[in-house]
C-alpha cells in the first residue's frame, strides 16, 4: 500500500478541496420553490416626459428601482396583449420602488416621470418560468 507524504499529500488535499468547491458552487444563491436557481436580473429604462414607458415584463420579482431624478416616479401595471408593450391603459400601482413587487407572466410594469429620467431596476426571476422578458426600450445614449 502506498501512502502520500510531503508535497504529494498536500496536492491530494488541494484536489479534494477543489472538487468539493466545484460540487458546492451550485449550492450557493437563492433557490426557487421549483428547485431551479433564481437568477438576478437587472435592466434600464429611459423616460422622456409625462408618458408612461415599459419598465419590465413578468414573470419577475421586482426588488428595487433607482433613478437619476429627484422626483418620485409613478408606476402602473398593464397586461401584455399579443406581445405588445402598451402602457396607455395601465392601472396605477402603489409602489415605493424599494420593496418587493411580484410581476405576473404577461404583465408589464410601466414608469412615468414629470421630467426626462433614467431608471435602473433589479429583480429576481420568478419560480419555474425562467428568465423574464424585458420590453424593447430606447437606447440610453
Amino acid at each position: 500500500m502506498t501512502t502520500l507524504t510531503g508535497t504529494a499529500h498536500i496536492r491530494g488535499w488541494i484536489r479534494w478541496a477543489a472538487v468539493g468547491g466545484l460540487v458546492c458552487a451550485g449550492c450557493a444563491g437563492p433557490v426557487t420553490t421549483a428547485g431551479t436557481r433564481a437568477a438576478d436580473v437587472r435592466g434600464n429604462a429611459a423616460v422622456s416626459g409625462h408618458e408612461a414607458r415599459p419598465l419590465v415584463a413578468g414573470p419577475i420579482r421586482l426588488l428595487h428601482i433607482n433613478s437619476d431624478s429627484r422626483e418620485a416616479p409613478r408606476f402602473s401595471r398593464a397586461w401584455r396583449r399579443d406581445g405588445a408593450d402598451d402602457c396607455r391603459n395601465a392601472t396605477s400601482l402603489t409602489w415605493d420602488g424599494q420593496s418587493e413587487v411580484e410581476v405576473a407572466k404577461d404583465e408589464l410594469v410601466c414608469v412615468a416621470a414629470e421630467r426626462p429620467a433614467r431608471f435602473s431596476w433589479h429583480g429576481r426571476s420568478a419560480p419555474g418560468d425562467g428568465l423574464p422578458s424585458t420590453p424593447r426600450q430606447a437606447s440610453l445614449r
